[in-house]
């Protein structure tokens, strides 16, 4: 498929600035949702998405001159498997246990839609009473979804599930921002009154821009 215009980069900014979401551009466009995404985020910067800067860069990667050999099959696993391996100890720096990293970067990187629990165990060779206590995890925590087939259950990585865990993150950031409030009026005019004034300025405006950013992207990914 041709690669966008400038006229249909500038139609994407002007949508988006009205709230409308990808799956919609994208209809408008007669474009596939997922080029609108992959467009927005390969180009948004801190000042938005822009399209004239979307365009000079797209032009400058054409320029760019191409390897000229063609990664092989081999070459493609290998960086399949490193990118997984970088994805799980991320989720594993973010305090997540092993195991359940292993099963979340699996059915990030799945080419399938879901995957069973079996399925599971063959791919990361591993136990099935490891992989229960992994999904149990995941599930608890509303990073996965569980579908039956009408035969087993499958799982598959969860959309929403960062939209969420943003949320919930701003929740907890609202309870410091209101326990540092509390805090400042009791000390009142001194050095912690002064301490946790601050905190509390920061965490509201955090707070705020962060629902704000969740809430907004949210509503440009929905179908």
């Amino acid at each position: 498929m041709p690669r966008l215009t400038l006229d249909e980069r500038r139609f994407i900014a002007a949508k988006m600035a009205e709230g409308v979401g990808y799956a919609e551009i994208a209809r408008r466009l007669g474009r596939p949702t997922s080029t609108v995404s992959r467009e927005v985020a390969r180009n948004i910067g801190t000042r938005g998405y822009q399209p004239e800067q979307a365009e000079r860069r797209t032009r400058e990667r054409g320029r760019r001159p191409k390897s000229v050999k063609p990664a092989g099959p081999d070459d493609v696993t290998r960086t399949v498997s490193e990118y997984e391996a970088k994805m799980i100890e991320v989720l594993i720096e973010k305090g997540m246990p092993r195991m359940a990293a292993r099963v979340l970067a699996c059915l990030y990187v799945t080419d399938s839609e879901s995957l069973t629990a079996a399925e599971l165990v063959r791919r990361l060779k591993v136990s099935p009473a490891s992989v229960s206590a992994a999904v149990r995890f995941l599930d608890n925590l509303g990073m996965i979804k569980r579908v039956h087939d009408g035969r087993r259950h499958r799982y598959l990585a969860d959309d929403d599930a960062w939209f969420r865990s943003s949320v919930a993150s701003g929740l907890t950031m609202e309870r410091w921002a209101r326990t540092a409030h509390e805090g400042a009026e009791l000390f009142g005019d001194s050095l912690p009154g002064e301490r946790l004034a601050k905190m509390a300025l920061f965490l509201d405006h955090f707070t705020r821009d962060l629902m704000g950013v969740a809430e907004k992207w949210r509503h440009l990914l929905a179908p």
